[in-house]
């Protein structure tokens, strides 16, 4: 048996502890991970809403509900009806037009009496998606609308855990990841943005799809896991949410976070081994082929304006490397010699995530492109998703499995 699968046979012991999340105090007790089954995801006292941007903002969208609806603005009902069909909403004259019905400056709010019969799709093509809670819409700066999804937060676990892990794969490791993605959106919800949403619908924050997305299992690990988030620090059992953050493919290590991300790494987050990831198709990868043209061109797209102020790219070069041996920071470099810093990170995004899959690379420059071969899928930082998944498999509980990631995590029980 490997060392690290030594490591993952170990069994850990939750502690009983008082936690504080904003303002609220909330009881901390041995936890394992169950919770009340038969409890709706539309209901309990205490459950937090969050918001979520659906898409990108755009032009117009249409929206339709399967049932009874009410649209509200400023507090107001504007219109109601027994269903809706396809109907297209835009912003003209300062004004959110309905069917070519002006209601006025908005945010206008619509909600179907049928949990998940509010549909969305983009009036220029994309996908139709249905949500719980209320869909609002809101003009943005410069013309075009955005649509937030205004929910239970539970009820938008349902649709994050399915689409971050499949829901084929074993009820531990759905449970581990509903328990990260919780603390994730509820990181994020308690930041104080002055934004008028907290999480994006994408891999910015998680990927969500909204209702028609759920499943059976993905909405079971949500209801077993009700409530429970991962702590770190404190004294006298106090402690703050922890940044759990996760990604697909680890490729043999996990990396600790302020090595990636910048600033210091909190204990749970400094890395650990971990090979149970080998049957990701990404584990390894090689031979991924990026001209310098196409560069060059996402360089000019880039919101860092160091980046767009360079000519076409020269040379991209290593900066950092972390301990682990994973890249930290690029630097691209014009023919003037003139040059950018970048996290790596944001090198991925700009080029694509999906194409150089991680952060553990190396580069080959082959003239008018560059070859990328590496180790593993997304950041590294956290829980490795396939790894959960063998562990889950191999007998260890979504606890367990938490534990062995996050490195000292406590348990608690937010609401």
């Amino acid at each position: 048996m490997s060392a690290e699968a030594q490591n993952a046979r170990m069994w850990w012991r939750l502690e009983g502890a008082v936690l504080v999340l904003g303002g609220l105090a909330v009881l901390l007790g041995g936890c394992s991970c169950q919770g009340p089954a038969a409890r709706d995801l539309t209901a309990g006292k205490g459950v937090p809403v969050i918001r979520v941007k659906l898409g990108d903002d755009a032009p117009s969208l249409a929206v339709a509900v399967a049932g009874p609806w009410r649209l509200a603005h400023d507090g107001r009902k504007a219109a109601s009806g027994q269903a809706l069909a396809w109907t297209d909403l835009a912003e003209a004259g300062g004004q959110i037009v309905l069917g070519g019905r002006p209601l006025g400056p908005g945010p206008v709010e619509l909600t179907g009496d049928v949990d998940g019969s509010v549909r969305v799709r983009p009036s220029a093509g994309g996908r139709e998606r249905a949500y719980r809670g209320i869909v609002r819409i809101s003009r943005v700066p410069g013309g075009g609308l955005r649509a937030v999804n205004v929910l239970n937060l539970e009820g938008y676990l349902a649709g994050v855990v399915c689409n971050e892990m499949p829901s084929s794969w074993n009820p531990e490791a759905l449970k581990a990841q509903a328990v990260a993605a919780r603390t994730f959106a509820l990181r994020a919800r308690n930041a104080g943005t002055r934004r008028d949403f907290d999480v994006y619908d994408s891999t910015l924050s998680q990927a969500y799809g909204g209702f028609g997305s759920e499943t059976e299992k993905s909405r079971q690990a949500v209801l077993e896991t009700w409530a429970i988030v991962g702590t770190y620090g404190g004294k006298g059992g106090r402690g703050a949410l922890l940044p759990m953050y996760y990604h697909s493919t680890c490729g043999g290590a996990t990396a600790a976070a302020g090595e990636i991300f910048g600033g210091t790494t909190l204990p749970p987050l400094k890395g650990v081994p971990c090979r149970y990831c080998y049957r990701s198709r990404r584990y390894e990868w090689s031979d991924v082929v990026l001209t310098k043209q196409e560069i060059s061109e996402a360089m000019r797209r880039s919101s860092n304006a160091a980046v767009r102020a360079l000519g076409p790219l020269s040379r991209l070069e290593i900066a950092a490397t972390t301990s682990g041996g994973r890249v930290a920071l690029v630097r691209l470099v014009d023919a003037q010699g003139a040059s950018a810093t970048l996290r790596s990170s944001t090198f991925r995004l700009l080029v694509g995530a999906m194409r150089v899959a991680s952060n553990w690379f190396t580069v080959e420059d082959r003239g008018d492109a560059l070859a990328f071969s590496g180790r593993g899928f997304g950041h590294g930082v956290g829980m490795c998703q396939y790894g959960a998944q063998y562990l889950a498999e191999h007998g260890k509980t979504a606890e367990e499995i938490l534990r062995y990631y996050y490195l000292g995590v406590k348990l608690a029980r937010a609401y």
